[in-house]
C-alpha cells in the first residue's frame, strides 16, 4: 500500500471526493461542501485526496491549530472500507504531527453499536480517551487525542474553527450557521 496525498485544488475527482464526504457523514455532522472548498485555500487547512496506485480511495481534512492537529474528517469510499486504508492514513497524520484531536459522536447504549466500533477503531489506531465532550451544534461529541498528557480545554474547540480559514466573510458564516460561539465544553 502506497498512498499518495493530494491537495483537494488540484484534484481531477471533485465530485468523487465530495460523494465520498456526503455518504460518509450524516448531514448534522456535515459543513456545506462549498465551505470545505473555500477553507481548504487557507493556510491552516489541508484537504487532500487519498489514493493508492491511482485508485481514489478516500479524504482527509485537517486544521492545524496552535498546539494540536484537528483531524475534522477522515472517510474512506465505501468500496475501499476494511482494506487498512483508515489505519494507514491515521498512522500517517499521527507520524507527522504531535498532538492530534479529533471529535466522534459520544457513545451510550442506544447507538452502541457503530459509535462503539468507529471509537474502538481510534483507540486501536494511536487515540486515547481525553474524557472530555462537547456538544457541538446540538450532537454530543467524546474528544479523542493522541497524547494523553494533552489537557483539552473550551478554547482548543473553539480554535479549531477560528484556524479553519482566513476570510472574515467565511469566518462569519460558519459563526452563523454552526453557532460557533455557543458550544458547549461538558469537560
Amino acid at each position: 500500500m502506497e498512498l499518495k496525498y493530494s491537495s483537494y485544488n488540484k484534484s481531477n475527482h471533485k465530485k468523487d471526493l465530495k460523494n465520498i464526504y456526503i455518504n460518509s457523514f450524516i448531514k448534522a455532522e456535515r459543513f456545506p461542501f462549498f465551505l470545505l472548498k473555500n477553507c481548504s485555500k487557507g493556510k491552516n487547512v489541508v484537504f487532500n485526496e487519498v489514493s493508492d496506485e491511482g485508485n481514489l480511495v478516500g479524504m482527509i481534512y485537517i486544521i492545524n491549530c496552535s498546539n494540536f492537529t484537528y483531524l475534522m474528517y477522515l472517510a474512506i469510499d465505501e468500496k475501499y472500507r476494511g482494506n487498512g486504508y483508515g489505519s494507514k492514513i491515521l498512522k500517517d497524520i499521527i507520524s507527522q504531527n504531535e498532538n492530534v484531536v479529533l471529535c466522534i459522536e459520544k457513545v451510550d447504549m442506544d447507538t452502541y453499536g457503530e459509535k462503539q466500533r468507529r471509537k474502538n477503531f481510534y483507540i486501536r489506531n494511536g487515540f486515547y480517551e481525553t474524557n472530555n465532550f462537547i456538544c457541538d451544534g446540538g450532537i454530543e461529541y467524546e474528544i479523542l487525542c493522541t497524547n494523553k498528557n494533552l489537557a483539552i480545554t473550551e478554547k482548543m474547540m473553539k480554535e479549531r474553527y477560528e484556524k479553519m480559514c482566513n476570510c472574515r466573510v467565511t469566518k462569519l458564516l460558519i459563526s452563523k450557521m454552526f453557532n460557533v460561539n455557543n458550544i458547549e465544553f461538558l469537560g
